[in-house]
């Protein structure tokens, strides 16, 4: 018994020896490597040409005419004095205020130009109003209201409307604003997002 208990210790002491030996010399060399490489990916990372910004234009452009037929011009020369106009230039590059235009807005959050998964150009803008939602609910729906293809879905508190008009897809939601989410005050929340078909 005390034989086996002799093996087994001359076994581990065998054991760390050869760790010693053999590994902690290849530790203490990953280490230096390690701290080289840091200081030379520092230096390198000088003399590299910064990677260029992707703007947020989209990679095509809109080739559909935009065409605002005259039910939904109507419309928008009847409410001239809550449309927006954007001077201070918040509203993604040739959005088409024209066709869609932003009703009764307190503050533009976001507006972008995109492309969609099959190579398509569109829009997406957002912003909060003081208007109550019924409000601008009552605008949007009379402004799509001519589309073919006009759909009204109720979905919670929000109401979706969505048609197509002159080649591009429109969607439009319109839900009570949550200053928690938008870090902005205001009644009421609308996003458009807006597709070439």
């Amino acid at each position: 018994m005390k034989i086996r208990y002799v093996v087994l210790s001359v076994l581990l002491i065998g054991v760390l020896i050869v760790g010693a030996v053999f590994i902690m010399p290849k530790l203490i060399s990953d280490e230096a490597s390690t701290t080289n490489e840091a200081s030379n990916s520092s230096t390198t990372a000088v003399t590299k040409q910064p990677e260029p910004i992707k703007n947020n234009q989209p990679d095509t452009t809109a080739t559909t005419t935009i065409t605002v037929p005259s039910e939904m011009q109507t419309v928008i020369e009847e409410n001239t004095e809550a449309i927006y106009v954007d001077e201070a230039g918040l509203l993604a590059g040739n959005y088409p205020s024209q066709m869609v235009p932003l009703y009764g807005v307190q503050n533009v959050s976001e507006s972008n130009q995109i492309t969609n998964a099959s190579g398509k150009p569109g829009w997406k803008a957002t912003y909060v109003s003081d208007y109550s939602t019924d409000e601008l609910l009552v605008f949007y729906q009379n402004l799509l209201a001519s589309a073919p293809d006009y759909t009204e879905e109720p979905i919670s508190e929000s109401t979706s409307l969505k048609g197509t008009v002159s080649g591009y897809s429109i969607s439009i939601t319109i839900s009570p604003n949550n200053p928690d989410k938008t870090d902005l005050p205001g009644n009421s929340a609308v996003s458009i997002f807006i597709e070439q078909v």
